[in-house]
């Protein structure tokens, strides 16, 4: 998979569904075949005169509290802003497992040329105002970080180790505290003196540890999957953070791969990546978790995303969601999705970019409640709002459009991939049949609404299928996706 980036855009980093749902990925151009449209846009004949559906009545009483944005919503003054109340996902707070004051210990290897630049990103984040829009409204506090922090290791990694071996090496590592041996070598056959003891974890008032090891494993060293051998960078993988033991305490500890053909760019936007979902999901794949996972609702941009629903896997996709802070942290970074922003109708990525935002919601007044059977992908059944459908027979229901500010109209299309983001448990990519989508209006502003006709033509694999409405295409062709709003639909 490619990994080049064109015109110094940085590439997105997508989350593979591990078990921990934690591993970052590369999105190339053309590589998204299980987001690709089968038909791509609105059928043409379904256009008509862009009018819409004169039985439906977005009512007034959905119109979303305008207090934020500032704008009235009386018959004079024209629609609030936004128009409709909003349907959003929500990341779940599950056990609410957050690191309210965050310890960063930054980790190097002999083979690192950048130690200084990943020990000052460690140091400067915390400060940043891209740490408190992603983090605060979760709970998390401002991350602390200094010389005594930064851990360079005397001896190398293998050339090649797992991701498990990785791990084992960091519980090593902490179990190696309060001894005098230095962490463990991990197999290495360098001369030299030990490795340093690494700092004990700092733990809060209740015994739980605030501390994330931040490991960036350089160019020379290939960490692999464990099942197949095949090493993460090959693959277009940049990093992941996870959770060891050391007795009764769960430590979080995150990892940044320097893959040799990613520019730093994209190095520096899966570390920020990383460190934001070590803190908020710390302990993700055990019984305290933080916020990962969509609300019960909305298992459409589960099933869309290939479970990209920790805060920062939930923007990953989206070309806006990169930039480059300026001052004294300079660094490429990715925005964090806000439950608030999100249901206020703003970019639900943060920090806000500049300039209104537009959006598309469904009407869950038109939804039903439908029941998923998950076995294909070793899931359960799960209850959420979508649609009934019969292969062969139409539906249609209706979008509408909003934004937070006066803008000009936007064109909206669609995706029904014929492959989900998912896996079956054959380890093969998730069919997702096939249907035919026709869009009425593929052009609006605040207060229109578009009517969508879908017939299904093939089941899904699972019984299941996904479907999304899209807007606003990235502006180049490194692989992110547009905006999209997804649709669950259960085949009868």
């Amino acid at each position: 998979m490619p990994s080049a980036r064109e015109n110094a855009t940085p590439q997105p980093v997508i989350a593979l569904p591990l078990p921990t749902r934690a591993l970052v990925f590369i999105v190339a151009a053309g590589a998204l075949a299980g987001c690709g449209s089968s038909n791509n846009g609105a059928t043409p004949g379904g256009q008509g005169d862009g009018g819409t559906d004169a039985s439906f009545d977005a009512e007034a009483g959905s119109v979303a509290d305008a207090s934020d944005s500032g704008h009235a919503g009386d018959a004079e003054a024209g629609p609030a802003y936004p128009a409709f109340a909003v349907d959003v996902p929500q990341i779940l707070k599950n056990q609410g497992t957050v690191l309210t004051a965050p310890v960063i210990v930054t980790i190097t290897f002999p083979s690192e040329t950048n130690a200084s630049t990943w020990e000052a990103y460690g140091d400067g984040i915390g400060a940043t105002s891209f740490w408190s829009a992603t983090t605060a409204e979760y709970g998390v506090g401002k991350p602390t970080s200094g010389p005594s922090n930064h851990l360079r290791m005397t001896q190398s990694l293998p050339a090649s180790l797992s991701y498990t071996d990785l791990q084992n090496f960091v519980t090593a590592s902490l179990q190696a505290i309060g001894s005098d041996a230095g962490a463990p070598e991990a197999g290495a056959t360098d001369a030299g003196p030990p490795n340093p003891v690494w700092p004990a974890p700092t733990l809060d008032a209740h015994g739980v540890s605030q501390t994330i090891y931040s490991l960036f494993i350089p160019p020379s060293i290939a960490v692999t999957d464990p099942g197949t051998g095949t090493a993460f960078c090959t693959e277009g993988g940049l990093g992941y953070h996870g959770v060891v033991s050391l007795g009764t305490t769960s430590i979080a500890y995150s990892v940044t791969l320097e893959c040799p053909s990613m520019p730093a760019a994209g190095i520096e936007e899966s570390a920020a990546h990383e460190t934001v979902e070590s803190a908020t999901d710390p302990y993700t794949g055990t019984a305290n978790q933080g916020y990962i996972g969509f609300d019960a609702n909305h298992l459409a941009w589960d099933l869309y995303t290939g479970y990209a629903d920790e805060l920062e896997d939930a923007c990953q996709y989206w070309q806006t969601a990169y930039y480059q802070e300026t001052g004294s942290f300079p660094y490429w970074i990715e925005r964090s999705w806000s439950n608030k922003a999100a249901m206020q109708g703003h970019d639900p990525c943060v920090p806000e970019p500049m300039g209104p935002y537009h959006g598309m919601t469904l009407f869950p007044s038109e939804e039903s409640t439908v029941t998923a059977d998950l076995t294909v992908i070793g899931g359960g059944s799960a209850t959420s709002l979508g649609f009934n459908v019969t292969i062969g027979q139409p539906i249609t229901f209706h979008v509408g459009f909003f934004s937070d500010a006066p803008v000009g109209p936007w064109t909206i299309a669609y995706d029904f991939p014929s492959t989900l983001m998912d896996f079956d448990t054959s380890f093969m990519p998730l069919g997702n049949g096939s249907g035919n989508v026709m869009i009425d209006k593929t052009s609006g502003q605040n207060g229109d609404n578009a009517t969508i006709t879908v017939t299904p033509t093939a089941k899904g694999e699972g019984g299941f299928q996904v479907m999304a409405i899209t807007w606003d295409p990235p502006g180049t062709s490194s692989g992110f996706l547009p905006r999209y709003l997804p649709v669950l639909l259960i085949d009868h």
